[in-house]
């Protein structure tokens, strides 16, 4: 019953109530809206990467990986059943492992699948993500590829060889990715950065070089994160490089950039640059697979970490925001802290050692 009569009930006004009412429970219990995964990235991509402020080159990337990889595996699936299948993504990182991607690209594809969930939580689409139950597959052995001091030496004399055996203006790329190396081997930077060095970023007669931005796809950014700005102590061989470029450049300004094309004054080109170490790779007879500027960072890092200098220092010079990426050079060799046992004892059994000279305790 809608009221009585004596209140102001009728038959006309009892018919609109029960209209509203039953329209109100249409659109309650309405049967929900199927939706496939393809419609949350559609939505993902209109709407939360054009909404939330991310670099150009992260936006790229999570394009990409979107076009070439997730959409074709799960564009299909009901949404609401995918939500509950977290074995689906598991599926997924072993046939991606297994069809040859690294597993740190897989850990980057779980870590986007992770966002995109996050974002149909919020708009409740699904009301859990299923990532949260998914492990990531650890880094492989090829996300930590390192030269030996051995396999430098050849590849520095592999460049000045590459040098002498061609024309002028080939020497030039040459030289200047042999420097490169050289500084990137000292100081650990990634290629964006060391092509985004400007003269004002080098101190050659304090020792110090910073890091303020990169030169990626293009384009000069800011650094990854607020570690990625940062100073880098010069060791001789680095500041040696540097001093070298610098007289063989026509820019010396100090906003001129370091590593610059000798007629435009413009950052080098990455592929020409990475075409030419892997001449320098092949003429030294290293054979092993290797990417070489990204390759060559690992390389600094890990010796940086067996040197036996504190993790902290090993992050701040790695740029990285978290402590847990740098662990891996940490542990990358078994000769990292190679004195580690001997500083340790020196300091417990001090006082033992002098206790031992009076006699037994």
């Amino acid at each position: 019953m809608l009221g009585r009569e004596r209140d102001g009930w009728n038959e006309q006004k009892a018919e609109r109530e029960l209209g509203k009412r039953l329209d109100q429970v249409e659109r309650g219990m309405r049967r929900p809206q199927r939706r496939t995964f393809g419609d949350l990235l559609d939505e993902f991509e209109q709407v939360s990467l054009a909404a939330k402020p991310r670099k150009k080159t992260t936006v790229i990337d999570y394009r990409a990986t979107i076009r070439n990889h997730l959409r074709p595996y799960f564009a299909e699936e009901d949404l609401a059943r995918l939500s509950q299948r977290p074995e689906a993504f598991e599926r997924y990182a072993g046939e991606k492992i297994a069809a040859g991607l690294s597993p740190k690209t897989v850990r980057n594809h779980l870590t986007l699948l992770g966002l995109v969930f996050r974002q149909a939580r919020k708009w409740r689409w699904v009301s859990e993500s299923p990532l949260e139950l998914v492990d990531k597959p650890p880094a492989g052995e090829s996300d930590t590829e390192t030269l030996s001091a051995e396999e430098i030496a050849l590849l520095l004399a592999a460049y000045r060889d590459l040098a002498d055996d061609v024309e002028p203006e080939e020497r030039f790329w040459i030289d200047a990715a042999r420097r490169m190396t050289v500084v990137g081997l000292s100081t650990g930077l990634r290629r964006g950065e060391l092509l985004g060095l400007r003269w004002m970023d080098v101190e050659l007669l304090d020792g110090w070089l910073h890091v303020r931005q990169a030169f990626v796809r293009g384009e000069m950014s800011t650094p990854k994160s607020k570690a990625g700005r940062r100073a880098v102590h010069l060791g001789p061989h680095a500041t040696a490089a540097l001093e070298e470029q610098y007289r063989a450049s026509r820019y010396q300004a100090a906003e001129s950039v370091v590593f610059c094309h000798a007629a435009l004054g413009t950052p080098l080109d990455p592929s020409k640059l990475t075409g030419y170490a892997r001449k320098a790779f092949k003429r030294a007879g290293i054979a092993k697979p290797f990417r070489p500027w990204h390759g060559l960072r690992h390389t600094a890092l890990t010796e940086t970490a067996a040197a036996g200098v504190p993790g902290m220092f090993v992050q701040a010079k790695a740029g990285h925001a978290q402590g847990s990426t740098t662990e891996r050079y940490l542990h990358a060799t078994k000769t990292a802290y190679p004195d580690a046992a001997e500083l340790a004892e020196a300091r417990l059994f001090s006082t033992t050692k002098r206790k031992a000279t009076r006699g037994p305790a």
